[in-house]
């Protein structure tokens, strides 16, 4: 409605408000229809969400069984890798008692040890594949079941390597292409046939459970329809198989009292050399033989012959023909005078004399010791002789001394 007033200067002037209602602003309301837009927008997202989940359900599904399928086939190969050394442990074991000595370095006790290390070179690589097939990891759980079985195949395996080891004072063999050493390995320490028993009972019931552990893999591979061929350590009669509880524990004792495995104590000086060389004149300059029948010589009546020289060495090779490390090995070269009665002795000083060096030898193992050079005289006869000492237990002699005659040329 109008309102007048007035303004100085300007009159009377009317001015019109607006009602009340108009200068209040009414609430917006929400039609009916956005709210049903909404609901359904959010309907068709829920289905688009749920529609992609199990379209990616499904199809990982196929990739995921097709995944376990190949870990399976893979899995397979070694578990019968894992079977066919297990056969040749099993084979080693119940011949064991048995083993008799050949041509060195054929000797029951190194037949034994190589198959033992042969056994744990083989289940350390089959536990390291089963480690390493799982990627990506099948389902149900069979990588863990599997690598577990490889695991305590291989472990079982060690153990039962340091029992009979122990048992009868081996130790592994050296590896082929690893780093050589002159020190052997520290001996094994010796156990009592009846800890021999104990221990290999528990190794070989360790093996039972290993392939229990098999047969429950076996199981769960055909519930996904895949098949999973047996892989057997411990075949039935249980009671009679060489690598189960029963049996490996009998064998410790055929083990203990066999004679050919027994340690057997034989060092050989199987090579001797001049240093200056002998020409080809006169006798030999060189001494040889071997593990196979060795034989120890004795100065022949033809001296070899050697340039002018003030000094004498030898080149000497020992080889340790036995089953056991020896150390601590004494090895002696001696040169003599042996001039013809009546002939005037070499200058004093000129005389020879004795060296002598220490080695230690692993079971067929060869060392060339360090050996110094002896004053000689020219014109004169000397007997040179090399030995090694023997060590405890040694019994055959053969082969562990060299003699010849040698004359300087003047």
């Amino acid at each position: 409605m109008p309102t007048t007033g007035i303004v100085p200067g300007v009159g009377t002037i009317v001015l019109w408000m607006p009602r009340a209602s108009r200068r209040r602003r009414r609430p917006r309301r929400r039609g009916l229809g956005q709210s049903v837009l909404i609901a359904i927008a959010a309907a068709i997202t829920v289905v688009l969400v749920a529609g992609t989940l199990i379209a990616i359900h499904t199809q990982s599904k196929g990739y995921r069984s097709a995944a376990t399928a190949g870990y399976v086939a893979l899995a397979d190969r070694v578990g019968q890798a894992s079977m066919a050394a297990g056969a040749r442990l099993s084979s080693l074991m119940a011949g064991a008692p048995s083993l008799t000595n050949s041509a060195f370095p054929d000797t029951a006790r190194g037949n034994l040890q190589q198959g033992l290390d042969m056994a744990v070179v083989d289940t350390g690589l089959q536990a390291h594949q089963a480690q390493n097939l799982a990627s990506p990891p099948p389902q149900g759980g069979l990588s863990s079941q599997f690598t577990q079985v490889m695991e305590l195949r291989a472990s079982a395996t060690v153990a039962l390597r340091t029992t009979i080891d122990q048992l009868l004072g081996m130790q592994p063999l050296p590896i082929a292409g690893a780093p050589s050493s002159t020190t052997p390995a520290a001996p094994a320490t010796l156990i009592s046939a009846d800890q021999a028993a104990t221990e290999m009972t528990a190794e070989g019931r360790s093996f039972e459970e290993s392939d229990a552990g098999f047969r429950a893999l076996r199981l769960a591979t055909v519930a996904q329809h895949l098949r999973l061929q047996p892989s057997v350590w411990v075949p039935t009669p249980v009671a009679t198989a060489s690598l189960g509880s029963a049996s490996l524990g009998a064998t410790a004792a055929g083990l203990a009292s066999s004679s050919a495995l027994q340690a057997f104590h034989h060092l050989v000086v199987t090579a001797v050399g001049l240093v200056p060389p002998a020409i080809p004149t006169g006798g030999v300059g060189t001494e040889s033989t071997s593990c196979i029948a060795p034989t120890s010589t004795v100065p022949g009546s033809s001296p070899a012959v050697v340039p002018p020289t003030a000094t004498l060495a030898a080149l000497v090779s020992v080889t340790n023909c036995g089953t056991v490390p020896e150390a601590g090995v004494k090895v002696s070269v001696t040169v003599s005078v042996a001039d013809p009665p009546g002939m005037a002795p070499p200058p004093a000083g000129r005389r020879g004399g004795q060296v002598q060096s220490v080695v230690s030898l692993d079971s067929g193992a060869s060392a060339a010791p360090d050996l110094g050079p002896l004053p000689v005289a020219a014109g004169h006869r000397y007997t040179v002789t090399v030995t090694v000492s023997l060590p405890p237990g040694q019994a055959d002699p053969a082969g562990s001394m060299q003699q010849f005659l040698v004359v300087i040329a003047s």
